[in-house]
């Protein structure tokens, strides 16, 4: 087995912050130009629609920041979840401040109109939490809002003996038509990530699954490499993951303990791989991931940030390290050739040292191999 030499730290993840960085200026500009539009709806309604005193007081501030958030997209070192945060909470306190000037200034006749306007964009803002905070971060803004929201209407009814008003009832109604946007937002969340997961999992792969895992068991594993050999072998990569010392471990701490530790194996790889990588359970301490990369190097990057990631998630106390022996495509004649050089890569990291990555040579067809064995079709995986 060869290593390749050793590159400069830069160039390994230069592509990686170009990649991020150009992710990141997409996303501001998206942002900078949504701003844009609201900023020029602003500006249209104060130069040339009728005001309320509140909206001739609350909408030129809103403006300015506004414009300073749309502003603030060009600095990179600021973080865009931050700009987002700033823009609702600075758009849901003019929203709360005008409910609270229509339903304490305003006559009642005027009420139900101006609320009937104003109840679709309360839906909207609080749809819009999930869309530029994520799931988990938007969920303490959506008990705030909608709290303020109810909470305002309870001190007007209150106040005013308005318990079966159509004001009421129309703030119910926005409550109630919100709850389910964020109710069917969720569901659609929590269905996308159960299907990434399980295409993650091979779940629609024939074949058993890894009761401790939940993982492709080593049938399934070795099928979907040879379909995506068949499919388009270049640029396939196979990984093989061996946890070091596991006997050891067994030795020391029990077998209950050890299965632990493999499903923390499973769970932490399944917290680095990519969308479109496969992962299975190859035996009782080995996994194996088929992905695509670029180039050899690219693969052996991606293992390398495997490794570390695992050796910095002990589990109870322990660490877990694990070598891994990877194989790039380089006209190898069948999947099984493939998955025998990642298989060899390990044993040598495994007969030496440990807690590192070593990457295949494919040198073609082995001594040992009789004269006709490749031009027969692919051979079968070794038990």
């Amino acid at each position: 087995m060869r290593r390749l030499p050793p590159s400069p730290r830069n160039s390994l993840t230069a592509s990686q912050v170009d990649g991020a960085a150009r992710d990141s200026l997409d996303h501001r500009t998206l942002t900078r130009r949504l701003l844009g539009v609201v900023l020029a709806a602003l500006l249209l309604k104060m130069l040339l629609l009728p005001m309320s005193s509140f909206e001739q007081a609350a909408l030129p501030p809103l403006a300015l920041l506004l414009a300073g958030v749309a502003a603030s997209t060009h600095r990179i070192r600021l973080p865009l979840r931050t700009l987002h945060l700033t823009t609702l909470l600075g758009t849901w306190a003019y929203l709360l401040g005008s409910l609270w000037f229509v339903l304490f200034r305003v006559p009642s006749e005027w009420q139900l109109v101006t609320l009937s306007g104003m109840g679709p964009w309360i839906t909207v803002l609080i749809a819009s939490h999930l869309w530029l905070l994520g799931r988990r971060d938007s969920t303490v803004l959506n008990l705030v809002c909608m709290g303020g929201v109810a909470g305002l209407t309870l001190v007007y009814t209150a106040g005013h003996g308005a318990w079966e008003s159509q004001v009421m009832g129309m703030v119910v109604q926005t409550l109630l038509a919100s709850t389910v946007v964020l109710a069917g937002q969720h569901r659609v969340v929590l269905r996308t990530l159960g299907n990434l997961r399980r295409d993650m999992l091979g779940g629609d792969l024939p074949g058993e699954h890894d009761p401790l895992t939940g993982l492709p068991a080593r049938q399934g594993t070795q099928d979907a490499l040879v379909r995506e050999f068949r499919r388009r072998p270049e640029g396939l990569s196979v990984a093989v993951i061996g946890v070091d010392g596991l006997r050891a471990l067994e030795t020391q701490y029990g077998l209950g303990f050890t299965e632990r530790l493999v499903a923390h194996l499973a769970r932490v790889t399944l917290g680095v791989v990519r969308d479109q990588d496969l992962l299975g359970r190859l035996g009782p301490d080995q996994l194996m991931m088929v992905m695509r990369t670029p180039d050899a190097r690219a693969a052996r990057s991606a293992c390398e940030r495997l490794r570390v990631r695992i050796a910095s998630c002990p589990l109870e106390g322990v660490n877990l390290t694990v070598s891994v022996g990877v194989a790039f495509y380089a006209n190898h004649p069948d999947p099984q050739a493939l998955w025998k050089e990642a298989q060899a890569a390990l044993a040598s990291v495994q007969g030496s040292s440990h807690n590192r990555v070593a990457l295949g040579v494919w040198r073609g067809a082995s001594t040992d191999d009789s004269p006709g064995q490749n031009e027969s079709g692919p051979q079968g995986f070794p038990a």
